[in-house]
């Protein structure tokens, strides 16, 4: 693949994306992959060298193209550029949130295509557009109490929604930390879950709508519980092996 212009495309169309395909090979690009939804995309962006994503905002679900962006964007900071039929175009919190590059309607345009996708790295490259997300290297500060508690990312277990709130397990040592003295338990985080998770690197696993786990800490995965620390956790109907295909596991003979 030629660096800085392996390209993934994420359409539910089948017609489309091989136009699509076709159209950016004549150009001078690699095509990494092509994707329908969210889960197929993020399998490609593991396996393969991406520097731009070309996503259709309208994806036949249950994940739009801004989740599937937002999914993206925890594994690897790339430039994204959304493909929309609906105009005029609304910016909703959650698109502003992946820094667009550049917004494409539909049909497409090669040479538009083309240009956009070239702009789009360059200004990229020059750092005319966002090259890292901004996520604290260390801390985290939450909401929780009266004020803000700092806490390091790298010592959270997992996190439980709890209606408009969170709760927020810790690691013993990072819990005696903040709050010394007091009996371990968890953390009463005064924002949703959701909010949450979108500001956590992709070491944080989303096992439930109601529960994300940091796969640094597992420390055992049964047939239907894992084992982080003194946790215990349930793992849903249907999840463990989505769970497992996250980890580097080596498979029985």
């Amino acid at each position: 693949m030629e660096p800085g212009k392996n390209v993934l495309v994420v359409e539910d169309d089948r017609l489309l994306a091989e136009n699509i395909k076709q159209t950016l090979k004549k150009e001078g690009f690699s095509v990494s992959g092509v994707a329908r939804n969210l889960k197929e995309a993020v399998d490609i962006m593991k396996r393969n060298v991406i520097d731009i994503a070309l996503i259709d905002i309208q994806l036949d679900g249950p994940e739009d193209g801004v989740a599937t962006a937002t999914e993206l964007l925890r594994i690897k900071w790339i430039p994204i550029i959304y493909i929309t039929a609906h105009t005029p175009l609304e910016m909703d919190e959650r698109m502003k949130k992946t820094l667009p590059a550049a917004f494409l309607e539909k049909p497409l345009r090669v040479r538009e295509l083309a240009v956009q996708i070239e702009l789009a790295l360059h200004n990229f490259g020059v750092g005319n557009l966002p090259s890292a997300y901004q996520l604290p290297s260390e801390q985290l500060f939450l909401p929780a109490d009266k004020g803000h508690i700092g806490v390091k990312i790298r010592e959270i277990l997992y996190l439980k929604a709890d209606r408009v709130y969170s709760q927020l397990f810790l690691s013993e040592k990072e819990f005696s930390r903040i709050y010394p003295g007091r009996t371990y338990g968890h953390v009463l985080i005064l924002s949703n879950m959701g909010s949450v998770f979108r500001r956590l690197p992709a070491d944080f696993y989303l096992l439930s709508r109601s529960l994300v786990i940091n796969l640094n800490h597992l420390a055992r995965v049964d047939s239907n519980r894992l084992f982080m620390q003194q946790h215990e956790i349930p793992i849903p109907e249907g999840r463990r092996k989505d769970l497992i295909d996250r980890l580097a596991v080596v498979k029985s003979q």
